[in-house]
């Protein structure tokens, strides 16, 4: 898989709130860091998994709305809104930069 084609099936699954498409695009040491203080919010698959099925399961109109998108190595730069997290109505701007090793997402950086 291209690492577009990797990047589209995160994509997809999260509008589709399908954890289990979700987690095959995740490598098992994928970490989710807040890019401003370089904090882990996320550290392994499993940790992944609960966040993920939990947010799906609270968020039944979730949707991204994707602004901008930069590939850049082995890094895809997403710019997008969020609409229906955790069941509410306003949407949320943010930039996620994907990192990508062997064919997985490995890390994942949220600028908010």
């Amino acid at each position: 898989m291209t690492i577009e084609q990797i990047i589209e099936k995160q994509m997809q699954a999260f509008d589709n709130r399908d954890i289990e498409s979700m987690m095959t695009v995740f490598n098992n040491d994928i970490k989710i860091i807040n890019f401003s203080d370089n904090k882990i919010l996320i550290d392994g698959f499993e940790e992944c998994r609960e966040m993920y099925s939990v947010l799906f399961k609270n968020s039944p109109k979730l949707y991204a709305e994707i602004i901008n998108t930069i590939i850049f190595e082995n890094k895809v730069i997403v710019h997008e809104f969020i609409f229906g997290r955790n069941g509410s109505d306003k949407k949320m701007e943010q930039v996620i930069i994907f990192e990508v090793e062997n064919e997985k997402i490995s890390k994942i950086s949220i600028i908010r």
